[in-house]
């Protein structure tokens, strides 16, 4: 016996299964209703981080470290953007003074890139890490471990 079939390929709508009610999945009476809880609000210090990277037209892109040292990087970038000194003009020289700061301030082994287009494959250690950019010019700052030969 031959089926019938439409102009589509498609089964008749007369070869659809007699009994639908075994098609239909039967919905269980005994699980409660699942409620839907709001997420809780943010921490005071990611508010204030969040306003002052809106404030100074920062977009932070990933971070694994502390808020004050988030802070205190998107700030420093942002000033020396924004700074008219002759001897920081290129990605590289902001780049660098960056670096020194937290190297200053943190210890050593950061490193700091700087640029409109890049790539990255890093391995940084933990609490050491924060992409972001500020206006075009995007920021990756992170640090490694130190090396014992």
């Amino acid at each position: 016996m031959e089926r019938q079939r439409s102009y589509n390929g498609r089964r008749n709508i007369d070869e659809r299964p007699k009994n639908l009610s075994q098609c239909r999945l039967q919905r269980s009476s005994s699980l409660p209703p699942v409620a839907r809880a709001s997420p809780p609000p943010p921490p005071p210090n990611q508010l204030k981080l969040a306003a002052m990277a809106i404030d100074l037209n920062v977009r932070l892109r990933s971070a694994d470290m502390p808020l004050a040292m988030q802070e205190r990087a998107i700030r420093r970038a942002r000033a020396l953007v924004d700074a008219n000194n002759p001897g920081i003009t290129k990605p590289t020289q902001v780049a660098m003074c960056l670096k020194k700061e937290f190297d200053a301030l943190y210890g050593p082994a950061w490193h700091c890139i700087v640029g409109k287009s890049f790539g990255s494959f890093v391995t940084h250690a933990g609490g050491g890490f924060l992409y972001f950019s500020v206006d075009k010019l995007c920021f990756l700052l992170f640090k490694t471990e130190g090396w014992n030969w």
